[in-house]
């Protein structure tokens, strides 16, 4: 707005030029988003009792966002059809937008155009797909076109999964995060655990380049570190010549 007026004021007469496009914009300072490590991760699962219908629903929730990394809004517009099974991958090619669980919106796009990804799949969560699946078609749901994260066939929404993560975050007495830290977990998890190089994070999460990745995550990689400076230590054999084997001149040929 004061620029604008400043330009304005130049149109005018007022101003010979706009000195406040001189000026550079003040860099916004970087939030550390909450998330959890793979332990706090575990005993929060550890409060969860899957034969509850409803609880299993929330344990293949927190379990999918934890070990994809995907957004809230991706993730709450998974079909059945997403999953590939037989292939073990999760294709993220939708984004739900939602005003209430019966008025909602399936979009053929994610947050950004390199959002649509294919993400692989380990055998944990293949396994806990397959068995909510199952759990689904006992009452009707499961098949192709229907929600992943569902338990009457309409979506769930954001404020569901914050709720969630409250009740067994105080449960396991852990700190309680945002949805989207789910998100950080999953980077946190994959760096600290696997050292995940910075352009497979990317792609895994839907950035459109390895430089947004180390702007949103790159704090995460200081215990990569200290497990290289770990693996380093005693890696190189250090033998050293017991007699000099070159013939220094001038005031490189010190005596003792």
């Amino acid at each position: 707005m004061f620029r604008k007026s400043l330009d304005y004021a130049v149109e005018m007469g007022y101003l010979e030029n706009n000195i406040s496009k001189k000026a550079k914009a003040i860099p916004k300072g970087k939030a550390i988003v909450p998330y959890w490590t793979k332990v706090e991760f575990e005993r929060v699962i550890a409060q969860i009792c899957i034969d509850d219908f409803y609880e299993h629903l929330n344990f293949v929730m927190l379990w999918t966002y934890f070990t994809t990394g995907i957004r809230i809004n991706e993730g709450m517009g998974l079909f059945w059809n997403d999953i590939d099974f037989a292939k073990k991958r999760m294709r993220v090619h939708h984004m739900l937008i939602l005003k209430s669980r019966k008025n909602w919106q399936r979009n053929a796009y994610t947050k950004t155009s390199d959002g649509k990804r294919i993400i692989s799949l380990d055998d944990d969560t293949i396994a806990i797909l397959k068995h909510w699946k199952e759990r689904q078609k006992e009452i009707g749901l499961g098949n192709e076109t229907d929600f992943v994260f569902t338990y009457d066939s309409f979506p769930m929404i954001k404020s569901t999964l914050a709720r969630i993560i409250k009740r067994y975050s105080e449960l396991a007495g852990v700190k309680r995060i945002q949805g989207k830290g789910l998100r950080h977990s999953n980077a946190s998890y994959l760096i600290n655990e696997f050292n995940v190089s910075v352009l497979i994070l990317s792609k895994r999460l839907g950035h459109s380049s390895p430089e947004i990745t180390l702007k949103h995550y790159s704090h995460l990689w200081s215990g990569a570190d200290e497990s290289i400076a770990e693996i380093m230590s005693g890696n190189i054999s250090i033998h050293t010549a017991p007699k000099t084997k070159i013939q220094f001149n001038g005031n490189q040929n010190l005596k003792r």
